[in-house]
């Protein structure tokens, strides 16, 4: 059974510290009461009026090196992920509702990274 379908959960953001990169807007600690869960290093981004979040990853290593593409780019690997993509976006959208609940300038100040 798919529990976020089944169940509405309580979705609040415990932390945020704002780094402005590219579409990254910072990083937010999430905390889902039902499961008892915090989810530390959830990133925000904002690219236009469209805004999402996305669970924590980690950096590629290959050979003790990170993977990077032809840019530069460190690549990164997911360590969770959603089972479809809609139970995905109302996570998200439950994110960002609790981020602005709790910080309502996440999305409009920040620390830019040089």
């Amino acid at each position: 059974m798919n529990i976020a379908a089944s169940h509405k959960l309580s979705i609040t953001c415990l932390d945020f510290r704002p780094l402005v990169r590219n579409t990254l807007c910072g990083f937010a600690t999430i905390k889902i009461r039902e499961l008892r869960l915090e989810i530390c290093d959830v990133t925000l981004h904002q690219k236009g009026a469209a805004r999402w979040v996305q669970l924590p990853a980690k950096p590629q290593v290959r050979d003790g090196a990170l993977v990077k593409d032809d840019a530069g780019k460190i690549q990164y690997v997911h360590i969770m992920d959603f089972d479809s993509r809609e139970v995905r976006d109302a996570f998200s959208r439950a994110c960002i509702d609790a981020v602005t609940r709790a910080f309502p300038d996440a999305f409009e100040d920040g620390e830019v990274a040089a």
